[in-house]
């Protein structure tokens, strides 16, 4: 038997074979290590956290930047990667780094930029990211206030969705503190606080940087309000049964919503760039909700504001005595709103036991005795000095221009009946009253008529003298205002209000005090439309920006740079709405900034615009001194929102908005003034 024996071609046909069919999908990485160790990777491997608390640009931007240029990365990025992930995402900090890294390779092409040395860390879930970046934020001070906020509420919700339920403020600082991640539980409860109450009212305040102190004064004010208005709503809840018809107003109060109120009157002061309020008009804003929604007087308000704020202060040091006392006001108040008084005179009036009767010289007063008084000096031994009182009673006294001094009246004896020289009291009392009650008439009727109300420089065609003060006493002998222009009617004085009223504008008591008020401080009249409509030529229009009271005035307390941009946005924002343009302070086409600038700044209008925002937009472009040449001449879109050329009407401006332009132009020329200023003062 031969050997076999294994040809050349036998080879070659063995190993031409195809191998085993392969089973598994084919892999074009390496799966990411189990344990933490350093690994080399490339900026493509690399992706950003997209759960970073960190919202703003880093105000060490550019530092971090040359320092990198410079020596390169000197803390190597700490890097994870999530389940399924084909990429790694950095863990503990350094967002701003790698996107440092990402534009200076895009810039140099260096590939000292483009691989780096990581270090890896496990995957041990979502929390454990986040509470990484908190802490290493946190660390280097970083953060704002709402962006720490924005992460403790995410990092909540995570644990809750893991737990299954929800935890307490305690139980949360204790696992964030498990997670490497120290913070206080005080800081914590008015970080959600935060989230809860003033991140949907205040979020452009918020994001440009409020700090704590402001946010712990603002939770204050709040607490204050929000006790004051569920302390009136128990109060008509418990006597709801007991309001009468005139008291129905009382139960917007109770089926009122706070929180509504709420963000109704702090959305007003939230602006980009503010991160300090002015506190004084917070507080009068805050009391004028209030007086608006619970009826409460300003004056018990108050009371309950500084009483409560004293014994917040104080703390547990407050005595029992000053926590009893915070409401004290408060509560007589609504005890005084539910059961109105009449309103009572002085003297008081009589009741129906006893009548007096009053003739030319007889007095009559009924007593015990029956016995008949007759004021006539000869009867009862009595002289006019001392017991005829006739004087008293007569057209003279009433008005109160006797020389006579009234007598004090003496004491009756037992029978009822005044002694001698006596006067009839009930006489005086009436008498008393009836003065009383003309000057109230009087009063009114002073008050219903405008105080500009000019006057002619006689009455009843008498020149006057020094007597009657040149002819400024009128009938009365009640001295009116001098002005040369002349007298109008109140019918005439409505007519003028009614023509310079395109819309009414409403302003509650609370907003007209805050403004006189400051107008005081600064040496200064304030100013009302129906005051200053009887002098100058001002437009009330309703809307988000105030009636037009005078064209060239500002007040002092208004011409700093803030408060100037302020008022150029208001103005601006109205036009804008009109062309419906979007306005505000997180736009991209009219961006309001009361930070710098006059207030406002443009970007690109967008494709297909109307020629209302054309015309707007290139306004407001000439004001900026950057026009766009694709759209109309600044020139002849004057022309077409006046109304003087052009066919359409559809862009002729409103009467309230023609006049705002005017009043816009006089801001901007204060802005640049005070600007102008600042800058000399500072060289």
């Amino acid at each position: 038997m031969s050997k076999y024996s294994i040809t050349p071609d036998a080879i070659a046909a063995k190993l031409n074979q195809p191998g085993p069919k392969l089973m598994t999908q084919p892999i074009d990485r390496l799966p990411a290590p189990t344990t933490e160790q350093s690994i080399s990777l490339t900026l493509e491997q690399l992706r950003p956290y997209d759960r970073n608390p960190r919202t703003h640009h880093n105000p060490k931007y550019d530092e971090i930047r040359e320092s990198i240029r410079a020596v390169g990365l000197k803390q190597k990025l700490s890097v994870t990667q999530r389940p399924g992930d084909d990429r790694y995402m950095i863990s503990d900090g350094g967002n701003t780094r790698l996107a440092i890294l990402n534009e200076l390779y895009e810039e140099t092409g260096d590939e000292r930029f483009f691989h780096q040395d990581c270090h890896f860390m496990p995957w041990q879930g979502e929390i454990n990211v986040l509470a990484g970046h908190l802490a290493e934020n946190d660390n280097r001070g970083q953060l704002s206030w709402i962006e720490r906020a924005r992460g403790i509420f995410e990092a909540k919700r995570m644990i809750e969705d893991e737990a299954g339920e929800r935890i307490s403020q305690r139980e949360l600082t204790r696992r964030l503190k498990s997670l490497g991640f120290s913070i206080s539980l005080s800081n914590i409860s008015k970080m959600l606080y935060t989230i809860e109450h003033f991140l949907p009212t205040l979020p452009l305040t918020l994001d440009s940087g409020m700090g704590r102190p402001q946010i712990e004064k603002l939770i204050a004010y709040r607490q204050f309000c929000e006790e004051c208005w569920e302390r009136c709503r128990d109060h008509w809840k418990a006597h709801a049964d007991d309001l009468g018809e005139g008291e129905r107003w009382a139960i917007c109060v109770v089926d009122g919503d706070f929180a509504q109120a709420w963000h109704d009157e702090m959305i007003q002061l939230d602006h980009d760039g503010q991160t300090e309020f002015r506190w004084n008009i917070v507080e009068d804003r805050l009391k004028g909700m209030l007086h608006d929604h619970t009826g409460l007087h300003f004056n018990p308000i108050d009371m309950a504001w500084k009483n409560w704020f004293t014994v917040r202060k104080y703390g547990r040091s407050a005595s029992e005595e000053e926590r009893a006392d915070v409401w004290t006001t408060v509560d007589a108040e609504l005890e005084r709103l539910r059961h109105p008084q009449e309103r009572h005179l002085y003297p008081p009036k009589e009741d129906g036991s006893l009548k007096t009767s009053k003739t030319a010289g007889t007095h009559s007063l009924p007593s015990s005795g029956n016995t008949d008084i007759e004021g006539d000096a000869g009867k009862k031994g009595g002289n006019k000095g001392e017991g005829d009182s006739s004087d008293r009673t007569g057209p003279a006294f009433e008005n109160g221009s006797t020389d006579q001094p009234p007598q004090t009246p003496r004491k009756p004896d037992e029978s009822g009946v005044p002694t001698a020289g006596g006067v009839d009291e009930s006489i005086e009392m009436k008498t008393m009253r009836a003065q009383l009650e003309e000057l109230e008439q009087r009063n009114a009727e002073l008050e219903a008529q405008s105080p500009q109300a000019p006057v002619a420089s006689s009455v009843d065609g008498h020149d006057g003298g020094a007597e009657d003060f040149g002819g400024l006493l009128d009938a009365d002998g009640v001295m009116r205002e001098h002005s040369p222009q002349p007298a109008r009617s109140l019918k005439e004085q409505d007519t003028l209000i009614d023509d310079l009223t395109l819309s009414p504008y409403e302003e509650t008591e609370g907003h007209r005090q805050l403004r006189h008020m400051m107008a005081r401080e600064h040496g200064e009249e304030a100013i009302d439309f129906e005051a200053a409509a009887l002098k100058s030529v001002p437009l009330m229009s309703g809307g988000p920006v105030a009636p037009i009271t005078d064209l060239w005035h500002v007040p002092t307390w208004r011409r700093n740079a803030r408060d100037l941009r302020m008022q150029i946005g208001e103005v601006v924002q109205a036009l804008a709405g009109w062309a419906e343009i979007e306005a505000s302070g997180l736009s991209d086409v009219i961006r309001l900034n009361a930070r710098e600038g006059l207030g406002f700044e443009l970007g690109p209008l967008g494709d297909n615009p109307s020629r209302r925002a054309q015309l707007v937009w290139q306004l407001l472009a000439g004001f900026l001194g950057d026009i766009d040449p694709r759209l109309p001449a600044d020139i002849s879109l004057l022309g077409e929102l006046i109304g003087s050329c052009g066919t359409d009407s559809d862009v002729r401006l409103p009467d309230g908005l023609f006049i705002r332009v005017f009043w816009l132009t006089r801001l901007i020329r204060v802005l640049r003034d005070t600007l102008d200023n600042a800058e000399r003062e500072s060289q």
